[in-house]
């Protein structure tokens, strides 16, 4: 009995040897081994929170709409006017600036062009020149003192009798003439030289700027036109 668990206390002693010297771990050391606690989980797009998902769903709509919003609006119609022709530049700093209280911006530029002087009331050229002497006369003895021939006119021997800023002094004037029998005339008066236009963009097609506002100072007389922006 003795000798029998002695070989089974050597048997026991050779094979805890050989396991250590000669049974090693198998696994390379550069990969470490996976701990499942470790490893994330996969989840899919209904897993998420509902939160994150409707956020993205969100921003994802909204970026094309903004993209939209932000574009320019093509259109054939006509988005600017030019108003004008003014005489000086206090009188168009003061133009902008009624304009800029009824919202809208304006752009002020200088051109050469006709500007409007007034009202001009005439008489039709005379068949001659003392023709035409003789009816001045015969007018400033009535009261028009101001009547003369015009010179370097085609045709010759026209009277002018005075250019009015006022519509109604124009009128009186012709009515002063007419009643002694003369051929009056009233024709729009205008001179060469630097003008100044304003040139504004429509709020939108829909919303031109009203321009009476520039003419509604009392006893201001205003003469403008309007045309599309060059």
């Amino acid at each position: 009995m003795r000798a029998l668990a002695l070989g089974l206390v050597v048997a026991n002693l050779l094979y805890f040897g050989w396991a250590m010297l000669i049974d090693t771990d198998t696994t390379p050391a550069s990969v470490p081994t996976p701990n499942a606690q470790q490893i994330p989980r996969l989840a899919l797009a209904s897993e998420r929170a509902p939160s994150k998902v409707k956020e993205q769903s969100r921003v994802a709509a909204v970026k094309p709409a903004a993209i939209q919003n932000d574009s320019p609006v093509v259109s054939g119609e006509q988005k600017c006017v030019s108003i004008g022709p003014f005489q000086d530049l206090p009188t168009v700093v003061e133009a902008s600036a009624l304009l800029k209280g009824t919202g809208y911006d304006s752009r002020q530029r200088l051109e050469q062009g006709q500007l409007w002087v007034g009202y001009w009331v005439s008489i039709a050229s005379a068949p001659s020149h003392d023709r035409a002497e003789q009816s001045v006369s015969r007018l400033k003895d009535k009261g028009i003192t101001d009547a003369y021939i015009l010179p370097g006119t085609d045709p010759p021997n026209v009277i002018s009798l005075g250019v009015f800023k006022e519509h109604d002094r124009a009128q009186r004037r012709y009515n002063e003439a007419k009643s002694l029998g003369f051929d009056v005339q009233i024709a729009d008066r205008t001179r060469a030289g630097s003008v100044y236009w304003i040139d504004v963009d429509f709020k939108n097609a829909k919303q031109p700027p009203d321009t009476s506002i520039l003419g509604s100072k009392p006893g201001k007389i205003v003469r403008l036109e309007e045309r599309p922006c060059p």
